[in-house]
């Protein structure tokens, strides 16, 4: 009884621990009037964005010794290990070589960073996975009734949904509309820069489309728009 406890409130320290640090890095960039998940950083370094207090709530209800919560914080940890995972084993092939070695040439702390955070991500799913799916904890759910099983749907959702996206992007830059926004951008800028987009929505008739702009001494994000 003693060791569920004692396992739930650790885990319960670190998520409120880590949510705190999320809300802070939100109005941190508030503050800087910076762009929170800006999607033009080459290696994302915020994969916790925008949850921060979420992850709080769950953090206080596992120290309060909720059970209930296990089943769907592991659900979530597991996810966490593939998506983040494969995300980031596709990042090489998400931006083009030249960008890389210009952007690690221009700040390669910022870069060098941006993929530890992820590296540490992926380390604390997987530590939480493996707290929550310790022996004590997994008897004591069992004798609550809560599901004891492998999440092995949010594993396979976690690779799936980053290939998803990744390819979804893929095939938007070699669309009309990719190949539209960077001939606008470069009608735009000029022919200085090439151009990388790494987004693309639609609202009311009109298309945005953010782009990377870079060449050997800079990189700049925009975005470009027009009606459909």
């Amino acid at each position: 009884m003693y060791d569920y406890h004692a396992i739930l409130k650790r885990v319960g320290v670190v998520l409120i621990a880590v949510g705190i640090l999320d809300i802070a890095y939100f109005f941190y960039y508030i503050s800087q009037d910076e762009i929170y998940s800006s999607g033009w950083n080459l290696a994302p370094s915020r994969p916790f964005t925008s949850h921060g207090l979420f992850i709080v709530v769950l953090g206080i209800l596992l120290l309060k010794g909720s059970l209930r919560m296990v089943s769907l914080i592991t659900w979530i940890a597991a996810f966490g290990i593939s998506n983040f995972s494969t995300d980031l084993i596709l990042l090489p092939f998400l931006y083009p070589a030249a960008l890389w070695v210009t952007k690690f040439r221009l700040n390669p702390v910022e870069l060098s960073l941006s993929i530890l955070v992820k590296i540490i991500a992926i380390a604390l799913c997987c530590w939480l996975y493996k707290q929550l799916r310790a022996a004590p904890v997994v008897s004591a759910s069992l004798r609550c009734g809560n599901s004891t099983s492998t999440p092995k749907l949010a594993f396979i959702l976690g690779v799936a949904i980053a290939i998803l996206l990744a390819s979804l992007l893929h095939f938007t830059r070699s669309s009309a509309a990719g190949v539209h926004a960077v001939e606008l951008a470069r009608s735009q800028y000029g022919n200085n820069y090439q151009y990388h987009l790494t987004a693309m929505s639609r609202s009311n008739g009109n298309i945005f489309a953010r782009l990377i702009a870079y060449n050997e001494n800079e990189i700049k994000p925009f975005r470009v728009e027009w009606q459909e």
